[in-house]
């Protein structure tokens, strides 16, 4: 294997000029205004028609786009030390990265069809302590990149692997098929967003086209019950059927761009995915670094008896943490449990995340019973006579709202629960969906037992666990229990000699 050169400043390929140019393209779309006002300002000023404009400020926008761009590769370097990575970069704002081997959790890479033809990948470094990527080497060769993550790895295990046993790529954990496709577009909420969309487009399109869409929105419907009542109504119906299709496609069309061909694998200690049509990206993480491993299952997902799994890492801030995520899109309970079994073997994994395993203990009745008393009943009270004189006896339809709040709480409780070993706890939650978190007790950062004045009155408390990649809280259990728990955490975490993150 191919070592890559050390102490040499070294350029990428010059294709890495379109890496910048989407870069540029991804900043100027979230600063939009700040970015595009001095252009703005130029077409104000310029003299001349509609078509002039648009041409004179199309060329300004490509050339400036194009400069910047040449101007950033140009001026990006980087060089491969014994121990890190150096990066330069920068045309009027110098920044050189210094990125440690020792704190390179994971190392993941993109590769678009330009890149796929000419053997080329853009390489991302995730670090601890960072909230996403910390640096990219884009548009190097997959000889280059596979090299660099095997030299990493090298020295993590402080021994060089047979270059045969390094090449051979171990079987697959997960391997997603079309039908997986379709069962991660349905369950995608990401499709919603479309209706979200609407909208503003609508408004946009100015007061004569709503007028003219009205119309015709009319015209079709007075067209529909024509028909009669009941053909109309299938008219309708049909119509919306429709939409929703073509939104469930549209929504299993981008889980295909992104998860063709997915599949995960174990190299070593080193979880590794791959997946993608036109994009292919391949995402690893060091199982050493698993913070919290979480299963969630919407409403559709129950109904098709699968889950989304994913591994978090430890991150600096709530800012990104989706870069600190390793994603398995869909897997059945079994799967997940026999997945869990090997990414936390043999410290711990023996304990199931499905939500309707045995072992699960329930939380207190009165986990439901506060929120009704506070959340329902106690502002249904207080509304009924403050609204009596301007609305009359129509108050009293504030008590439904106990009512509502009831069965949200009801179902909140039957979802809560939590089990746990010598080694782990695993916590259960939902409302129409689950989730359910599991996590070592020696990577737990802080933990708290706390009590409100209703707590302390029923003899309960709630147990918080504070991990780097975020918070996990065991609400109303006893409190003996809660206390024994915290005590028991903190004598692991201090006779732990294994790092946390």
């Amino acid at each position: 294997m191919r070592t890559p050169e050390s102490g040499a400043w070294r350029r990428t390929s010059p294709i890495a000029i379109l890496f910048f140019i989407g870069r540029i393209l991804r900043m100027i779309a979230r600063n939009a205004w700040q970015s595009l006002a001095p252009l703005f300002a130029l077409l104000v000023a310029y003299q001349g028609d509609l078509v002039s404009k648009l041409t004179l400020g199309g060329i300004v926008f490509g050339v400036a786009v194009a400069t910047t761009s040449l101007l950033s590769y140009w001026f990006f370097r980087y060089q491969i030390r014994h121990d890190s990575i150096l990066i330069r970069q920068g045309v009027i704002k110098k920044k050189q990265l210094d990125i440690k081997f020792d704190r390179i959790q994971g190392i993941n890479t993109q590769q678009n069809p330009v890149y796929r033809l000419l053997g080329l990948v853009t390489v991302n470094f995730d670090t601890a302590g960072s909230a996403g990527s910390e640096g990219n080497l884009p548009a190097v060769s997959r000889a280059f990149a596979d090299s660099l993550r095997a030299r990493i790895g090298n020295r993590r295990t402080a021994a060089d692997e047979d270059p045969i046993t390094a090449n051979a790529k171990p079987a697959a954990l997960v391997r997603l098929d079309w039908r997986d496709m379709v069962r991660i577009g349905l369950a995608d909420r990401r499709a919603l967003i479309i209706f979200a969309v609407l909208g503003p487009l609508m408004e946009r399109l100015g007061d004569d086209a709503d007028e003219v869409v009205a119309s015709y929105i009319g015209r079709a419907a007075d067209g529909a019950f024509q028909f009669g009542v009941a053909s109309g109504v299938l008219i309708i119906v049909t119509a919306a059927s429709a939409l929703l299709l073509v939104l469930a496609l549209i929504s299993i069309a981008a889980a295909l761009l992104r998860y063709h061909r997915f599949e995960l694998w174990l190299d070593a200690s080193t979880l590794r995915s791959s997946g993608g049509l036109l994009t292919r990206h391949e995402h690893s993480m060091d199982l050493s670094k698993i913070q919290t491993l979480r299963l969630q299952q919407g409403i559709v997902q129950r109904w098709q008896k699968r889950f989304r799994m994913s591994a978090r890492q430890a991150t600096a801030s709530g800012k990104d943490r989706s870069q600190k995520i390793f994603t398995i899109p869909v897997v059945t309970a079994e799967l997940a449990d026999r997945l869990r079994l090997r990414f936390l073997q043999p410290e711990a994994g023996r304990l199931s995340q499905d939500p309707s395993a045995q072992g699960f203990n329930s939380v207190s009745p009165h986990f439901m019973r506060s929120r009704v008393l506070y959340l329902g009943l106690l502002p249904a009270l207080l509304c009924i006579p403050g609204f009596w004189m301007s609305m009359g006896a129509l108050s009293l339809l504030f008590l439904f709202w106990p009512a509502a709040v009831f069965a949200v709480a009801y179902r909140s409780w039957k979802c809560a629960g939590f089990a746990y070993d010598d080694n782990e706890i695993v916590r259960c939650s939902g409302l129409l969906g689950y989730r359910t978190v599991g996590l070592l007790f020696r990577k737990v950062q802080r933990v708290t037992v706390t009590q409100s004045p209703y707590q302390r009155r029923k003899g309960l408390a709630s147990l918080r666990m504070q991990m780097a990649s975020g918070g996990v809280r065991v609400p109303y259990i006893d409190a003996a229990m809660a206390e024994r728990l915290r005590d028991y955490i903190l004598y692991r975490v201090e006779s732990s000699q294994r790092a946390w993150y």
